[in-house]
């Protein structure tokens, strides 16, 4: 029974209970040994895993946000909407970048925080800041921080440095803050156009390489830049769509799909070396062309297939090649066959319809009728006609003699 005292217990019963609470203290009584010594644990101030890290996460929420509800009252379609990201999509995000210790990662419109705290405890950055405007979230954010240390240090895991701060991050303070940021993470889905373009004007001024993740692009996925939107943030930024993920944002349970923003300034000084040298630009928009067939097929199908394709274009097109040409018509056959097509475009295709009842005797009244107007013709020109007339045909023009009596 002591074996399996940690599967098989019940919670009412007082003597299984005290089995399982002798069996906790006994295991933590010989990890404390182990501490004393020159022993020192394996896992001990390392960095948590992905399951255990969404634990601590849910554990300080739970323990923090005491009352959701409040996270929703907020101005309708308004920059202030509150939204929440959820682990997953904040974890694919760091997968795809790459922090250094050389980084600093920034959130702005933090919320509660999460983000800002599942990154400081998965990334090695410099450090991790948050800042959020709204006063619930932001005093939520405080009790967020609290409880994080104290779930980090008794699981005994450690994390980067962080601030999880109050403020407005249009403010000139923030404007040189974000120009020094290495990697920065926007949720702007409900921003407006008026927050987005403040927003791109600070980063203009951010550094070669710098990174932004946002849930709308600032640039569209295939900008073309020309003399008409030199002075546009996609001239010195490549968006790249990251994939999407069901159930990565608490508004909707629909995939929502993230875009990843590299600042490259090389593109605008490539547009403005090509003006100079024509063939450079040509050698460009190639390039350019060939990028975008292969982004195709890389969403689409393999390369191999579409080798595969290719070879039996080249095959079909060999044997077309081999092939004898037929002798084009003559005049007069041609002559024939389009005065055959015009007939067979005049009839009606299909089978005849069947005619109804009603129809055909309308049809029968018609004949008849047209058969008595012309009998009625036929006699007023007798009577009004010259005896000679009489013995002329109706259907010839020529006399006939008259019968003999």
């Amino acid at each position: 029974m002591e074996n399996y005292v940690l599967i098989d217990y019940d919670t009412k019963s007082f003597e299984s209970m005290q089995r399982l609470c002798d069996k906790y203290n006994r295991a933590i009584d010989s990890i404390h040994q182990l501490w004393k010594g020159t022993t020192q644990p394996m896992k001990l101030n390392t960095r948590p895993s992905n399951g255990l890290l969404r634990h601590i996460l849910q554990q300080v929420y739970n323990h923090s946000v005491t009352d959701p509800e409040k996270l929703n009252n907020y101005e309708p379609f308004s920059p202030e909407v509150y939204g929440e990201t959820s682990f997953d999509l904040v974890a694919q995000m760091i997968d795809e970048i790459k922090m250094t210790e050389d980084d600093l990662f920034v959130d702005l419109g933090s919320g509660v925080g999460q983000v800002v705290l599942q990154v400081a405890a998965a990334t090695n950055c410099k450090h991790h800041y948050g800042v959020e405007k709204a006063d619930i979230p932001a005093k939520y954010a405080e009790t967020m921080d609290k409880e994080f240390r104290k779930w980090m240090k008794w699981y005994g895991k450690k994390h980067a440095d962080y601030t999880l701060e109050r403020g407005d991050f249009l403010s000139e303070e923030w404007r040189d803050r974000i120009a020094n940021t290495s990697v920065i993470f926007v949720n702007n889905f409900a921003f407006g156009p008026e927050v987005d373009h403040q927003l791109k004007e600070r980063f203009a001024n951010m550094k070669e390489g710098g990174q932004i993740v946002s849930s709308k692009p600032f640039a569209p996925l295939n900008f073309r830049i020309n003399s008409r939107n030199l002075s546009d943030i996609g001239t010195i930024m490549r968006v790249v769509e990251l994939s999407p993920l069901k159930g990565s944002v608490s508004w909707t349970g629909k995939p929502v799909s993230y875009y990843l923003h590299t600042i490259d300034r090389t593109i605008l000084e490539n547009y403005f070396s090509s003006l100079k040298n024509p063939k450079l630009r040509e050698e460009q928009e190639a390039a350019r062309r060939r990028q975008q067939r292969e982004n195709k097929s890389n969403t689409t199908t393999p390369t191999k297939v579409q080798e595969n394709k290719d070879d039996g274009a080249e095959e079909d097109k060999n044997l077309a090649a081999n092939t004898v040409k037929k002798p084009s018509p003559s005049k007069a056959r041609k002559k024939k066959l389009s005065k055959k097509g015009r007939k067979m475009a005049g009839r009606k295709r299909g089978r005849p319809k069947k005619m109804n009842v009603v129809n055909a005797d309308r049809k029968i009244k018609k004949n008849q009728t047209a058969l008595e107007l012309l009998h009625a013709q036929t006699v007023s020109q007798t009577n009004s006609s010259s005896p000679q007339d009489a013995y002329r045909s109706p259907h010839s023009p020529f006399y006939q003699l008259p019968p003999k009596v």
